[in-house]
């Protein structure tokens, strides 16, 4: 930091010039980016793009802080402080309501200031102020300001950009429109001061205006403020403001006028479509003028924001939320009670708040906030329910979000844990004779599993009128066959793409014991652990394909492997034929098999995209909310 910036504030508390002198060594060879001298065998080819740097010399970057009051959310601005100083700005300005004020009782505005101070105390960067109505609504605001902080509006200078702070309650306090806030200045006399300082700078290279209100935005605009945007003319220029809570941004006379959203202040937080968020704008200075990236906070992080103790921490405390599996033997589904353990592995108390987090076609009630001690656990009792019995088959999966808070190693935390909740059954393989692998599926009747909604819990939800699918598994003499009917409005083929870059139908059969096949592991980890290879996996791409040396395919492994696909009027259809002995020789040592967990889901590619969405039937298995004990098929009997 240059602190040269700040004594020139203290010393200039109304006219603040920063030259580029000051804070910024002059341009060298050194600084310059330099390469070394390639092979010639490389000809032109170099593995950069080029060697015109973003970093000019009279570049410079400036943060400017929103609105933290109007019911203040604790923690939010001072934790922001240094989550600002590392991503080091020259500056940072404000756009004013760091108080709540609206007070004349001078020990309630002395802790309130001294409380802001401390925070912005914090910063490596010099900070400057401006008045917002919270901060300054009567004389008694007014007086403590001025023996602050000296004057409401002042401007300042840096490498040739002029940044104006003006006193937006003195145009006319919020609520009183018609009437400047008393005290130690005039509006008149603020007005002076801006013809003066636009007047004494003609022609800088961008005018910054901040202040509090967007007066722009009034049904009946101020008559002084319609004068200021006819004094800066035609110069370029942007205005920053706030007050709001919301963030938007107009054009008027072809200039970018911006209403910040909060730095902790009340918000209902709804996110950026809403314009409700806590942020700080970073503001990169070029000059060809600002670039403005809005940093929400939540994404602003110092290099040890994880480290392998405290992912264990919170692994262990995610882990330690167990949600008893529900399994039956029935057919039908129509109530069950589900016991939930929650531990707490830490060494400070732990709170849990649960909520449905996904609603399905059955109700899961009796979920009830919990505080855990430290070393001990307590147990919940879910009531799951249908309104009618219904096949298990046709259950969807629901999830329940648990919201922990405490403290994991020496750090407080608040993180969801998301599970998965359906409850299970085996589901019977029908018998049937010889079927042939044509893609016509009426020999097959009406398919038994249908997946009209995401049946993983963290793969987002699909519109059944894009993608949904049904299939049924039955087994002949020698084969198990499978059968998927997959309607799609946007079938996408690609020949010379490999089967998981193009719309195409994926099997998993799994006949290995139950704690190989509910194993917990990424996708990636299952390929190059060879957990993949160890079942019969496979995907059926629409079109013809370049082969995917990422996973095998059982028709390439195994001669007397079938698969057909055909297109239909609403989509597609996928007939797969894999011998039994096959299936056998991934059971462990050959031995028979009595059961597989088999896996059918869709790939999606809609609109030219390269990135398939994928429709689970049941959790995923190799995803982050995989559930044991799903998705699997009994054997008929002889």
């Amino acid at each position: 930091m240059c602190r040269s910036f700040r004594r020139l504030l203290r010393l200039l508390p109304f006219v603040l010039l920063v030259t580029t002198a000051a804070c910024t060594p002059p341009q060298t060879e050194d600084a310059k980016l330099q390469v070394p001298d390639l092979d010639p065998g490389s000809g032109n080819a170099t593995p950069w793009t080029d060697l015109e740097v973003e970093d000019a010399a009279d570049d410079f970057h400036f943060l400017v802080v929103s609105d933290r009051t109007c019911c203040a959310r604790p923690g939010v601005f001072r934790g922001a402080m240094p989550k600002v100083n590392l991503l080091s700005p020259a500056f940072v300005v404000s756009v004013g309501d760091l108080i709540e004020g609206y007070t004349e009782n001078q020990n309630q505005l002395n802790r309130e200031w001294d409380e802001i101070e401390s925070f912005v105390s914090e910063l490596d960067a010099p900070f400057f102020y401006t008045a917002g109505n919270h901060d300054m609504n009567n004389a008694v605001m007014a007086e403590e300001w001025q023996r602050r902080f000296g004057p409401s509006y002042y401007h300042f200078l840096y490498k040739d950009v002029l940044f104006v702070v003006l006193n937006s309650e003195l145009f006319g306090m919020v609520g009183q429109p018609d009437t400047p806030v008393p005290g130690p200045w005039e509006q008149a006399d603020q007005m002076v001061f801006v013809r003066s300082v636009l007047a004494q700078h003609p022609d800088p290279r961008w005018t910054i205006v901040l202040l509090h209100q967007p007066l722009w935005t009034h049904q009946d605009v101020n008559e002084d403020w319609l004068e200021v945007e006819s004094l800066l003319g035609g110069r370029e220029y942007t205005v920053i403001a706030g007050h709001y809570h919301q963030y938007s941004r107009v054009t008027r006379h072809n200039r970018n006028f911006i209403t910040l959203a909060t730095t902790g202040g009340g918000s209902g937080l709804r996110g950026p479509a809403f314009g409700e968020f806590d942020h700080v704008a970073w503001v990169t200075m070029r000059n060809d003028g600002p670039r403005i990236a809005n940093v929400l906070l939540d994404g602003i992080h110092d290099e040890d924001v994880s480290n392998p103790e405290l992912l264990s921490g919170l692994r262990a405390v995610a882990n330690a939320i167990e949600m008893q599996a529900i399994t039956s033997t029935d057919q039908l589904f129509s109530e069950a009670s589900q016991r939930v353990t929650i531990g707490n592995p830490t060494g400070e108390v732990l709170t849990i708040a649960p909520s449905v987090a996904r609603r399905t076609n059955f109700d899961i009630k009796g979920l009830v906030p919990v505080s855990i001690p430290p070393g001990e656990s307590v147990e919940l009792y879910l009531r799951l329910s249908t309104e009618e019995p219904v096949p298990y088959h046709s259950l969807t999966t629901a999830s329940v979000e648990w919201i922990v808070t405490g403290t994991v190693g020496d750090r407080p935390a608040q993180f969801p844990v998301l599970k998965p909740v359906l409850p299970l059954s085996k589901y019977l393989i029908g018998k049937t004779d010889a079927v042939e692998i044509d893609g016509d599926l009426g020999e097959w009747g009406e398919l038994t599993y249908s997946a009209e909604r995401q049946g993983d819990i963290l793969t987002p939800e699909l519109d059944p009128a894009d993608v949904s699918f049904k299939f049924d598994i039955r087994e002949g003499a020698e084969h198990l066959y499978v059968a998927v009917d997959v309607t799609d409005d946007d079938v996408a083929a690609h020949a010379d793409l490999i089967p998981r870059a193009q719309d195409s139908v994926r099997i998993f059969i799994d006949p290995r014991a139950p704690e190989l096949r509910d194993t917990s592991m990424g996708a990636g980890q299952a390929v190059l652990g060879g957990d993949m290879a160890a079942q019969v996996s496979t995907i059926v791409s629409v079109g013809d394909h370049v082969k995917d040396e990422l996973l095998g395919f059982v028709e390439e492994t195994n001669a007397n492997t079938e698969i057909s696909l055909v297109r239909t009027e609403k989509g597609y259809a996928v007939e797969f034929a894999v011998p039994l002995s096959y299936i056998a020789g991934k059971a462990p040592n050959g031995e028979s098999w009595s059961e597989a967990r088999i896996s059918v889901g869709v790939y999606d590619l809609d609109g030219g995209s390269h990135a398939p969405d994928t429709l689970h039937w049941q959790p995923y298995r190799y995803g982050g909310a995989s559930l044991p004990g799903s998705q699997v098929f009994v054997r008929p009997g002889p």
